[in-house]
């Protein structure tokens, strides 16, 4: 199989932090109970994405470490994103949002996922955040028991999206991980 993506450049994103750029860029962030969030601008081919560990910056929490870290928070991570979409030319009602993410990973098999717990707490503020800002979600993976490996293509918009791990359903049986692609072949979702 051609390597479609080698002239690309790779950023590995970390959690805590964000990317925007024009430059078409191939960003990799591998995802538990965080979440993270895309925009896309097809007008003006640029995109970002963060990786967002926590859900709010407003939620106190004594225990995070004090070093700056603009998007370790959903609110705040989106917030960023959107700034720096902006201060390229995007408007916000052109941008495409997709949203991943906040699993209960950390569950044990035998345990029912915890009401509300980062994870969902994860998804709420992303969605909310987003709702308060008027911007859609057009594409969504959130939630169940699975990390997410997910690849992004700042020029295009399109995800690449893979579940990590074997988990039980409901039933005990373990199913394989799952791949979906999201727009790699199409150039964008």
């Amino acid at each position: 199989m051609e390597n479609i993506f080698k002239d690309l450049p790779l950023h590995h994103l970390h959690t805590g932090k964000c990317l925007v750029t024009k430059e078409p860029t191939l960003v990799s962030t591998i995802l538990g109970s965080c979440v993270a969030v895309t925009m896309y601008a097809p007008r003006m081919k640029c995109g970002g994405v963060c990786h967002a560990f926590l859900p709010s910056a407003q939620g106190g929490y004594p225990d995070v470490p004090s070093y700056h870290q603009e998007c370790r928070f959903v609110d705040a991570a989106i917030d960023h994103l959107l700034s720096g979409m902006s201060r390229l030319g995007a408007r916000p009602e052109e941008l495409e949002i997709k949203l991943f993410g906040g699993s209960a990973s950390l569950t044990l098999p035998h345990q029912n996922a915890v009401p509300m717990g980062v994870g969902d707490r994860n998804i709420q503020v992303a969605r909310q955040t987003l709702e308060e800002l008027g911007l859609t979600v057009i594409k969504a993976d959130t939630g169940g028991r699975n990390g997410r490996k997910l690849m992004f293509l700042s020029h295009t918009g399109g995800v690449w999206l893979k579940r990590l791990g074997k988990v039980p359903d409901e039933h005990g049986s373990y199913n394989p991980p799952q791949a979906c692609n999201s727009g790699f072949e199409q150039g964008r979702a």
